[in-house]
């Protein structure tokens, strides 16, 4: 029988249950053990196909019009996708003329042959001019390989030309022939090649494939009438290296682990450092003199009060925490927020316990799974706000909370979606992988939602503010017109010092084909220290606000966190232009669209833990003052 692609393993049997639906059929997740017997066949997927500038610009492999893909006579199979596959854009049809076995080397093979028309040599020279590279796997091993070259892009893309050459592998293969006859119109002219030969290596330990490479050889020159004479060969070799380990070959440690990456920690320890050494500084010198007062005498107490040395914080207590403005956006922003940071901590923590770099797709899975279970998080928070404010409509407040972030997502992915289906590119996600996450959606988080927002205001009922809110506003003073959006510039910025360094690893991992990410705890070190650096920033700002009497901390600690976002969205735009060569509307599209979905998702995250971070402080230094 057939051995079928397996989907990626996700572990738990939690994650297990919400994605049994969702499952590919045939390919049963954790019961393939990736073993064979002796010259047992192993299939080999073909993947898409792009140009090598543009990562995402992809397309099925059948697209290239090649006769290996082609004919009556073979049976090509479309394999199942999972949900995190379907994001990511693979589409996998067999080869089935590429007959490899286990264990057992292969000479030189015929595949097919073709002669090219005039349509089909136009393509295929187009493609091989603008870098046209291919993704195959074989044992959910993924090989890389470019369509051809020309005269100004050609490059040894096999790690193993060394060693087959002293294992005299031309001993025992037909020596390459140089290429048919150009005809004389064509003789001196730049001409594009296509290679016509795949040689793979395979190393096996016992009865499972280890490590697979495929060397491109015999380019031949792409003209009309070109006869194309396609053809393959194999050889294994054994090796010790341990099945758990196979993955390793595809990391870039001398990238990821670069020195620079370590000073981004220490950079963003030292930040940290610097902004809670001022939040000290700030609750010494409030809560000393509260608790100086309070231990004073009658007399003493009087002849301060005369002095008038009453801060201005201490002034608003009855306004602090007065209703904001516009409370229903406000809560809704702030609860999407909670959601996606417990989003991200939640695949942070899967990834780190997991691997999931060894594992195709499983980032995607577990950020949908999340995201599906920790919609309670934010209804909750949602919840528990909107009642402890005295919100009204609390039940509609629930569905725009509910929706918000789906909507956001739902818009950037009508764009997206319908561009790669005009291009006919893979990024198209499938009819049946929208109805599953629907399904999902309407399963799972409604209810999860519902249940997190009765609890989150049964638990704003059991809690009153340290100081009772007055029925009349107290007059703000006036301020400069630049005082509030100089906050917000200011202390969006010291955040993303502490993230920029990181962004530049994460966006090469994410634009670029061959960079898996992989330092999943340097991510979450960064992390941490960016919460604890937004929280510093949020309280200074925030007493800073209250010390000019302006009582409208609710938003500022919000704005300030999440301004962190903007100046992510405009490195993005510095390094598309700068660090990469990428071009073409869909490639522009998904990149932009892509980056002004995280940067959302970022501003909200930031700007939950901003005023989750100044609601603490408040409440702290509220309950320790004598209200009028």
């Amino acid at each position: 029988a057939e051995r079928r692609r397996p989907a990626p393993a996700m572990t738990g049997p939690l994650l297990a249950a919400v994605l049994l639906a969702a499952s590919p059929a045939g390919a049963a997740a954790g019961k393939d053990t990736h073993e064979y017997k002796d010259d047992e066949a192993v299939t080999v997927w073909t993947d898409k196909v792009g140009p090598y500038n543009n990562p995402q610009e992809t397309y099925n492999y059948p697209s290239l019009g090649l006769c290996e893909t082609e004919g009556t006579d073979i049976q090509v199979e479309q394999g199942d996708v999972s949900i995190g596959e379907s994001l990511q854009g693979h589409d996998f049809y067999s080869s089935p003329r590429l007959k490899i076995t286990f264990g057992s080397d292969t000479p030189k093979t015929k595949v097919c042959d073709m002669v090219l028309t005039k349509d089909k040599a136009a393509s295929l020279g187009a493609m091989v001019n603008d870098n046209y590279w291919y993704q195959l796997f074989l044992d959910d091993l993924p090989i890389w390989a470019f369509l051809g070259e020309h005269s100004k892009f050609a490059l040894d893309v096999s790690r193993f030309s060394h060693l087959l050459q002293n294992r005299n592998r031309s001993g025992s293969m037909e020596p390459a022939p140089t290429g048919p006859p150009v005809p004389k119109h064509l003789k001196g002219k730049p001409l594009p090649k296509i290679f016509a030969h795949r040689h793979f290596t395979m190393f096996r330990n016992e009865n499972q494939v280890i490590e697979v490479d495929m060397e491109p050889q015999n380019p031949w020159p792409i003209y009309e009438g070109a006869p194309l004479n396609f053809s393959y060969s194999a050889v294994w070799y054994s090796t010790r290296k341990p099945f758990s380990d196979r993955m390793t070959r595809y990391l870039d440690p001398k990238f990821f682990e670069h020195k620079v990456h370590w000073f981004s920690i220490v950079n963003s320890f030292m930040l940290s450092l610097f902004l809670c050494a001022v939040v000290a500084i700030i609750l010494m010198k409030t809560l000393k003199r509260d608790f100086t007062r309070y231990s004073a005498s009658e007399a003493e107490e009087l002849e301060s009060m005369d002095g008038g040395d009453e801060s201005g914080w201490k002034q608003v207590n009855g306004d602090v925490f007065r209703r904001p403005d516009h409370l229903a956006i406000f809560t809704v922003l702030y609860a999407t927020g909670v959601h996606v940071a417990c989003t991200v901590f939640c695949v942070l923590l899967f990834s780190i316990m997991n691997s999931y770099y060894a594992q195709r797709g499983a980032t995607a899975t577990s950020f949908v799974i999340s995201y599906l279970i920790t919609i309670i998080a934010g209804g909750y928070e949602g919840g528990r706000v909107f009642r402890m404010f005295g919100g009204q409509h609390w039940k509609r407040t629930m569905i725009y909370q509910c929706l918000f972030l789906p909507a956001v997502i739902f818009a950037g992915f009508v764009v997206i979606n319908t561009t790669a289906i005009i291009y006919r590119a893979t990024l198209t996600l499938p009819f049946k992988t929208i109805m599953i996450i629907l399904v999902l959606f309407i399963v799972m988080c409604v209810p999860l939602h519902t249940a997190g927002t009765l609890l989150g205001r049964r638990a704003a009922s059991e809690r009153s503010f340290p100081c009772r809110v007055h029925h009349l506003k107290r007059p703000i003073p006036t301020k400069h017109w630049l005082f509030t959006p100089a906050m917000i510039v200011t202390a969006g910025l010291v955040p993303f010092g502490c993230l920029f360094i990181e962004m530049y690893f994460i966006l090469s991992a994410v634009w670029s084909h061959n960079k898996i990410y992989y330092v999943y705890g340097f991510m979450l070190a960064i992390l941490l220290l960016l919460c604890l650096v937004i929280v510093c920033v949020s309280i200074t700002c925030t007493y800073v606000l209250l010390n000019a009497e302006d009582y409208r901390w609710q938003w500022q600690s919000f704005l300030c966190c999440g301004a962190t976002s903007v100046y992510v969205f405009l490195y993005t735009i510095h390094y598309f232009y700068n660090s990469t060569q990428m071009s073409g509307f869909l490639q522009t599209v998904y990149y932009f669209g892509t980056s002004l979905n995280f940067c959302i998702g970022l501003g909200l995250f930031c700007g939950a833990l901003g005023f989750s971070g100044a609601s603490r402080f408040v409440f702290l230094i509220y309950s320790n003052i004598k209200a009028e």
